[in-house]
Formats: C-alpha cells, structure tokens, sequence
C-alpha cells in the first residue's frame, strides 16, 4: 500500500524523471537515501514498471492523431493476427480491446494523411476487419503522457478519509 510520502515522490518523479533523490527529498522533507529506498521498494512491487523521455510528436513527424474504431467480425479467426500487427505497428500507439459496437479503439501517429490512408488500408486488409471509422484530431486539449493517475488516487483517498 502507498503513503503519502510514496505519492509525493510518484508526483514529484512524474514532473520531473531526472530529478535526483536529494532533489526530490527536499522537496518532500526527506533524505536522498531514503527516496532511493521507496523508489526502489516501488520499482520491485511493480508501482514504478519503467523510465521513460517525452518526446514532441510533431517535431518527429508525427503531427497527425487520428482515433480508429475497427469493428471485427463475430465468429472469424484473426483477430489474434490483428493484435500481434497492432502491438508491432509503430503508427499504433495504442490499441484497446473494448465492449460495445466496436472491437478495438485505436490512436494513431503519423505524418500525414497519405501515410493514414495507407496504415488503414492495411488495417483493412485483415479478414477478421468488417469496418474501420476514423476521427482526425484538429487538437489536443488534454495529453498528458501518463494522466492524472496521482492526483485521483489523492481524490480517492480523501474521499475514504472524509
């Protein structure tokens, strides 16, 4: 279970990756030395799963998010193959299987609308792939790299307080 203290490096960490252990301590009103302990203690429980650098999509050529929704056919092999293609496709950035009229929700990167063009027709090109809808985002009002997922879990904990 995470403290308050496990929350405030997470959130600390969450600004800053490179922050070091004295930095994030005094920060928080603790030791180097014992940041580095709780932030190992989370990477062995699993709570930190990596490290990561956030990069701008749009200085790689990759200005273009479009959200595809690919409906599958019921009862057709294959969607086993178009999970393999999405998880090894770099244009993916993620795939989600989900419940509802649709099979899987996609975002996508890319460079341009030709290169969309092309990464749905091979999408398309599955035979489990009934139909694909895509929408082209005009702007991102909101894409944090990881979400708020720090900020409700103090919500939440409020909450049980209260």
């Amino acid at each position: 279970m995470l403290d308050e203290l496990d929350l405030e490096i997470l959130l600390q960490l969450q600004k800053d990756g490179r922050l070091s252990h004295a930095a994030i301590g005094k920060e928080i009103g603790m030791t180097g030395p014992s940041v580095y302990a709780r932030i190992k203690r989370m990477e062995q429980e699993g709570v930190i799963e990596g490290y990561t650098v956030v990069l701008n999509p749009a200085k790689l050529e990759r200005g273009l998010v479009a959200f595809v929704r690919v409906m599958t056919s019921t009862g057709l092999e294959g969607d086993g193959a178009f999970e393999e293609f999405a998880r090894k496709e770099p244009l993916i950035m993620e795939c989600h299987d989900v419940d509802g009229e649709d099979s899987y929700i996609l975002k996508v990167r890319t460079s341009s609308t030709q290169s969309l063009r092309v990464l749905l027709s091979r999408i398309r090109g599955f035979p489990a792939v009934s139909r694909t809808i895509t929408s082209i985002v005009l702007q991102s009002i909101k894409e944090p790299p990881t979400g708020n997922l720090l900020e409700e879990t103090k919500v939440e904990r409020n909450k049980d307080v209260n």
